[in-house]
């Protein structure tokens, strides 16, 4: 938990706000800071309390909103800890840090070959299903201040909300920082389009050397490697989360981009035997088929092309397209 973080919780705290959750939290942390540092705040057990009442005293006095007697404590713990350079409370934070990064450092990756997916749940029981070809890198257990992953591939992610623990996914182009919604991150090595899909919630993405940009539900944010631009726009879902639920969209797409789909789809190389036709486009939505049902619909609406199952692992598209 950062300084800002716990802050907030004391901000919240005064107002009345915290839920059963954060409550627990709040005093879970002053627990462990009072034994951790009692013997250089505190004297002994007399003085602890006198400074609790002192503390308690001032607040009566500037007629400030009445709280718990727990509450007290950890206010009393702050104003001690804050004012003593020497054991600060930040200072004990940052070794908490160093410790909790000792002691979750071990990295666990789930990863899928290209014809397969993979759904799973992270340790915050936020739910994740990869695509094809996709790996992702996360820890056993997220340290008490974020929840951080990093994706190579294609990804939809069900966050589980947390209002005080954002919830980061890291690409090679891009971070996106979110606390709880459903989105769709595509972020594959051998392609230059990077994009960013919104289902629900809002979601606020940062690409280097630009500020960072917010998306609402049904907004995709496109970035372009080689240029390095930036393009958001609004779009329709089923166009671009199909995949998840076995769908697979093509809108008046061309054969070059739908060849490079397919090869992922199916783990299969398929070969163009004329590359004057790889811009031949086609439309059609397939839901769970197969790899020859879906060039047998190709083939039949350009009547001029053909196919050939080479093999498991290859395929070949010979003839010409009919525009």
């Amino acid at each position: 938990m950062t300084e800002k973080d716990f802050k907030i919780l004391i901000s919240k705290k005064q107002r009345g706000l915290l839920n059963k959750k954060e409550e627990a939290i709040l005093f879970s942390f002053e627990k462990k800071m009072l034994a951790k540092n009692r013997k250089d705040i505190f004297l002994n057990e007399k003085h602890k309390l006198k400074i609790q009442q002192d503390i308690y005293s001032k607040i009566i006095h500037t007629k400030q909103k009445t709280i718990s007697s727990g509450w007290i404590k950890v206010a009393g713990f702050l104003i001690v800890a804050l004012t003593i350079g020497s054991v600060g409370w930040y200072t004990s934070l940052q070794s908490d840090k160093v410790n909790s990064k000792q002691t979750v450092a071990k990295i666990l990756s789930k990863e899928v070959s290209y014809g397969k997916k993979l759904t799973f749940i992270l340790p915050d029981g936020s739910r994740v299903k990869l695509n094809s070809g996709s790996k992702i890198k996360y820890p056993e257990v997220f340290n008490d201040s974020i929840r951080e992953v990093t994706l190579s591939g294609e990804a939809f992610f069900e966050i589980k909300e947390d209002s005080l623990f954002p919830f980061i996914v890291k690409t090679a182009s891009l971070s996106t920082r979110v606390l709880g919604t459903t989105f769709n991150i595509k972020d594959y090595e051998d392609e230059n389009e990077v994009a960013v899909t919104l289902a629900t919630g809002k979601i606020s993405v940062g690409v280097k050397g630009e500020e960072n940009i917010i998306l609402s539900p049904s907004y995709q944010l496109n970035f372009n490697k080689s240029t390095q631009s930036l393009k958001k726009q609004k779009i329709n879902l089923d166009d671009f989360l199909g995949w998840k639920d076995g769908i697979l969209r093509f809108d008046n797409e061309k054969l070059s981009t739908a060849v490079i789909k397919l090869e992922k789809w199916f783990n299969v190389k398929i070969k163009l035997q004329n590359k004057q036709y790889e811009n031949c486009s086609f439309t059609g939505v397939f839901k769970d088929a197969s790899l020859e049902r879906i060039l047998e619909n190709i083939t039949f609406v350009k009547t001029n092309l053909k196919y050939k199952i080479i093999s498991s692992e290859e395929v070949e598209i010979s003839g010409f397209c009919n525009n």
